[in-house]
């Protein structure tokens, strides 16, 4: 696999996926409900904070999954629907293409 001029392999992009804060989530699990692609699924364990906290079980049904940054994210339901900001975008994350 040939290297790609910044150094990365071919292959590999950045993109964002949705990261969540275990320290802010309080287990609402309206990111559950709002999700169009079904992307959250309700958690089993307790978290830190005492709650069950969602988890996210398919990242890869996420609409936003292959977008570069997130200045061109297409959704973002979960995001502004967290009454407690726990949700963001992880633009760190890097996929095989």
């Amino acid at each position: 696999m040939s290297a790609k001029p910044d150094g990365r392999p071919a292959g590999r992009w950045p993109h964002i996926q949705v990261k969540a804060n275990r320290k802010f989530c309080k287990g609402c699990n309206i990111c559950v409900l709002v999700c169009p692609t079904r992307v959250f699924e309700e958690g089993k364990e307790i978290g830190e904070r005492g709650y069950i906290t969602p988890v996210i079980a398919h990242p890869e049904r996420c609409p936003n999954q292959k977008r570069k940054t997130k200045k061109n994210a297409v959704c973002e339901m979960c995001i502004l629907s967290c009454p407690d900001q726990a949700l963001d975008w992880d633009e760190t994350a890097g996929a095989e293409g």
